[in-house]
């Protein structure tokens, strides 16, 4: 799990409209365990075994095809252009630097390992 991961999914899982920050938390969490990510639009996120654990009781993981799969239901599926299209509406792509773009006018950036972003794209 990269911080820009529970961004990117967090932006999906709020209809990508809102401008927010991420941020893993380590302090407190004893060796061994899982870093906590926090972000502004509320939610926050675990991982264990590869699966993404919100806050909020979704759980978002790979399938063995390399699909994504939301435990609320969201689905995803490659659409034209290399945007992944998912079923609430929003769509992203990776773009220049391993960012990624929405659909709805947000950019998602990592701020070195332990930060990300999701804001309105000026492009």
């Amino acid at each position: 799990m990269t911080v820009l991961e529970v961004a990117v999914y967090a932006l999906v899982l709020t209809g990508g409209k809102t401008p927010f920050f991420c941020e893993q938390k380590d302090e407190g969490i004893p060796q061994g365990a899982v870093a906590q990510v926090e972000c502004t639009n509320g939610l926050s996120a675990t991982e264990e075994k590869g699966v993404i654990h919100y806050d909020n009781g979704v759980a978002v993981f790979r399938l063995p095809d390399g699909s994504l799969s939301f435990s609320n239901g969201i689905t995803a599926h490659w659409g034209a252009g290399s945007w992944v299209q998912f079923s609430n509406g929003v769509s992203m792509r990776r773009v220049a630097g391993g960012n990624f773009r929405s659909s709805t006018g947000m950019l998602c950036e990592a701020g070195g390992a332990t930060k990300a972003s999701c804001h309105k794209d000026a492009e």
